[in-house]
């Protein structure tokens, strides 16, 4: 799953772990988002929100609040309790706060972190016409962390040289991901039409 090993990260301290998120570290992301919290938000799902709220939404949606504004939700880390319980303390208030938009608005149209830009480049207008939860969806199915999170960058108005820089890759690689990003989700679009 990850180029280092799993324990690699389990071995490493909570601050240099916060180290490598701040860095943009593409694997330290992966390790604690899908590996290390995954019980936490398999829990929150469970107990919170109905079953048709996927825990990979909830991944998505934890994973913009934490590092918007350059992590600055994550500089707030003090390392007065570990790691793992802050993450939970965090994870639990922002579900909760969401769990509350979602009962006083149509789930349809509550707000979501994602707020895409009006402009998207090729024929992608596709994504103007799907209901933010058709495009959660979509996007949590995307296999590879990279391609969701390039095209998130994407969405919400990041220019190519700023996800690059976040990735830790090229300019170039970014454009391939965003690009394969978009035919996937369009198949997966045009796979539920039928």
């Amino acid at each position: 799953m990850f180029e280092r090993r799993i324990a690699y990260f389990d071995r490493m301290s909570d601050r240099k772990l916060v180290e490598l998120l701040l860095a943009n570290d593409a694997e330290a992301v992966e390790y604690v988002f899908y590996y290390r919290c995954e019980a936490m938000f398999a829990r929150i799902c469970s107990e919170m929100y109905s079953s048709k709220v996927r825990k990979e939404e909830l991944i998505g949606e934890f994973y913009l609040h934490l590092s918007a504004d350059q992590w600055r939700r994550l500089r707030q880390f003090g390392f007065r309790s570990s790691f793992d319980t802050w993450l939970t303390v965090v994870a639990l208030h922002f579900f909760k706060e969401k769990k509350a938009l979602f009962q006083t608005n149509n789930p349809e149209s509550a707000p979501l972190l994602i707020e895409m830009t009006d402009v998207l480049e090729d024929d992608f207008d596709i994504f103007h016409e799907m209901s933010k939860k058709e495009l959660y969806e979509a996007i949590s199915g995307l296999p590879k962390i990279r391609e969701r999170l390039a095209l998130i960058g994407e969405l919400i108005g990041k220019n190519a040289e700023t996800i690059a820089k976040e990735l830790g890759c090229t300019v170039s690689a970014v454009y391939n991901l965003t690009k394969r990003a978009k035919k996937a989700v369009k198949k997966m679009l045009k796979g539920k039409e039928r």
